[in-house]
């Protein structure tokens, strides 16, 4: 199949895509969206409680986001705004708003919402990761893109299929995260038992149907995974200096910021995942220290 010009985009040389880079919108600061309007009162005490018991985590946050921001904006620069760059900042983009719309949801009370989200971050992370190494899948589709299909009469923007499945795998970091993520967000018993009947037991299953309540295990395993995430994103912009020239202040903002987040994710009776095998060999997921409330007893989850 050719491209637009007669172009085969299999047969291309390692070469610059055609588009050309206009320029790039990038916010100059960042702030987590603020409380909605219309919570339920389990919502609000829930956003209540999140910004109270789980502070730290926010504040991390709000100074991640707005130093991607800043990093990011470093592409704009003329010497650095080639297709290339666009083919990072695009993957970069939908992390970034993945990320931050997944914190609202988890302030509000929205746990098992916010898991496909934090998961597609660390997809568009990982592509990112892969994508220095297979970078001509990016370009054949850019030589491809916007033709005209008359058949369908419309413009053949093309699938573009990638997956940073390798960076993933590679990840200690996020290689468990994504893994629950996939697992708790699918139709599993398991995890759907500790969403809707988060105190059951082998005896009783107390089911509350659409639960918003605050959970403190829940909000903090999952703002200690959108901490990942965040930071995985500035160590992955930090080694593309090329196309994100920041400034030395900034990146070192970034590293010293990377380093707090690896600190605080690092205290003790933090509900956390780790990964557990069995004696069959098989891989579960081990929640440590999972409680509703800070003052109940803590409990340790196999998944």
């Amino acid at each position: 199949m050719t491209g637009p010009g007669g172009i085969d985009p299999d047969a291309l040389p390692i070469a610059e895509a055609p588009q050309r880079v206009s320029g790039m919108r990038v916010p100059e600061g960042w702030r987590l969206p603020g409380k909605p309007a219309d919570l339920t009162p389990t919502a609000e005490d829930a956003w209540r409680q999140t910004g109270f018991l789980l502070a730290d985590d926010l504040r991390l946050l709000e100074t991640g986001l707005p130093l991607q921001a800043r990093i990011a904006a470093a592409g704009y620069t003329p010497a650095a705004r080639t297709m290339r760059m666009a083919a990072f900042a695009s993957l970069w983009s939908r992390a970034f708003i993945s990320t931050s719309d997944a914190v609202v949801l988890v302030r509000r009370g929205g746990y098992q919402s916010a898991l496909p989200l934090l998961r597609q971050a660390i997809e568009h992370v990982a592509a990112q990761a892969q994508l220095g190494s297979e970078l001509d899948d990016f370009r054949r589709w850019a030589h491809q893109a916007y033709a005209r299909d008359h058949e369908a009469r419309a413009e053949d923007v093309g699938l573009g299929h990638f997956f940073g499945g390798e960076a993933i795998a590679t990840d200690d970091a996020l290689r468990p995260i994504y893994r629950a993520a996939s697992d708790f967000g699918r139709p599993n018993f398991g995890p759907t038992a500790l969403f809707v009947a988060t105190e059951a037991t082998h005896a009783r299953y107390p089911l509350v149907f659409a639960d918003d309540a605050f959970h403190l295990g829940w909000a903090q395993l999952l703002l200690g995974w959108a901490l990942r995430v965040e930071a995985r994103q500035l160590h992955v912009a930090l080694h593309l200096r090329e196309l994100f020239p920041a400034a030395e202040a900034l990146r070192g903002d970034a590293e010293t910021h990377v380093r707090a987040v690896d600190a605080h994710l690092a205290q003790p009776n933090r509900c956390r995942l780790e990964e557990y095998a069995d004696t069959s060999g098989r891989r579960r997921h081990l929640l440590a220290d999972f409680r509703r409330r800070p003052a109940d007893a803590s409990r340790h989850l196999l998944l």
